[in-house]
């Protein structure tokens, strides 16, 4: 049985949950933010999804084609983990020479025709420490926002386990791993989730891994949840400490009632996904884990906020 204690500290230590704390900066200064994975706005019977991404720049330099995919990976997740289909992308580029553009460029093009999104525009500067931004819209009948869990909800987990780490950093990549159609008809299953009600929240697992993106989820939504590792999708041969603060191309948790919780899971599943039914929500505010009827306490959000980012 693993060592919860210890996994607690590996997921509250993970760079990418440090780094979310820095929002606080943006709940001081904007506090009309809402802190979801994008903006929504009414648009007739729909919503348009507003999404945008700023890539780490030691990324950009040290693997520009690599941060060009990354540019729309993350906002294409954005706009799905919201219910929605991701329209067309714009991007800002600062490059220091051609040849470093060029590669971005080619990395955004590469990762676009596989998610099926159009690149529509965008802004090159050349000269200058590079530099990377990505902005994406899309359209949403019934967006999933993530203040939408609620105490009782089932907490779902679903996962593209096709892929591969990229080396030792914390990224797992489905992008070469499958068919783009199929790369595709992935994020579909965000918007069956939402459109047919199976689902009430939804949040990307994104740099904080799968436990920090829960967390970011239970600030917004004002609960506590139970995340059972044993229960938990990921790779074979992968351990639990290295999978709970990865950044996948596609994961997402969810709230969903109850009794629609295993529907929900059969629209990932059906599409060659991992999906499962690992915890639940409660009325604590507090993020713990659990495996082997053990458990241990990662965050309590009444006594630490981690943003103070609310929905």
């Amino acid at each position: 049985m693993p060592d919860l204690n210890e996994l607690a500290a590996v997921i509250r230590d993970a760079p990418g949950l440090r780094a979310k704390r820095e929002l606080a900066l943006v709940a001081s200064a904007l506090p009309s933010i809402d802190g979801d994975d994008a903006a929504l706005i009414r648009h007739g019977d729909d919503h348009l999804v507003l999404a945008g991404e700023a890539i780490l720049p030691s990324l950009v330099e040290r693997d520009p084609f690599g941060a060009g995919a990354a540019a729309v990976a993350t906002n294409v997740a954005d706009v799905r983990a919201m219910g929605g289909r991701p329209l067309g992308l714009v991007d800002t580029l600062v490059s220091p020479d051609r040849e470093h553009a060029r590669r971005v460029l080619d990395g955004l093009a590469w990762a676009a025709s596989r998610l099926g999104v159009d690149i529509v525009g965008g802004h090159l500067t050349l000269g200058a420490p590079p530099a990377l931004a990505a902005f994406c819209t899309g359209v949403a009948r019934t967006p999933l926002r993530a203040a939408g869990a609620r105490a009782g909800d089932a907490l779902v987990a679903a996962f593209c386990l096709d892929g591969e780490y990229r080396g030792a950093a914390p990224l797992f990549s489905s992008l070469r791993a499958r068919e783009p159609d199929r790369l595709r008809d992935d994020g579909e299953a965000l918007v069956e989730v939402a459109e047919r009600g199976l689902c009430r929240a939804a949040r990307d697992v994104s740099m904080p891994g799968a436990a920090g993106s829960l967390l970011q989820m239970l600030e917004l939504a004002g609960c506590g949840a139970t995340l059972d590792l044993d229960l938990l999708p990921r790779p074979p041969a992968t351990p639990l400490e290295r999978w709970l603060v990865t950044f996948p191309s596609f994961g997402f948790v969810l709230a969903a009632p109850p009794d629609r919780a295993e529907e929900a899971c059969e629209r990932f599943t059906s599409r060659g996904l991992a999906a499962a039914v690992c915890g639940g929500f409660d009325a604590t505010g507090v993020l713990r884990i659990a495996s082997g009827g053990a458990m241990a306490d990662v965050w309590d959000l009444a006594r630490d906020p981690l943003t103070g980012l609310n929905g």
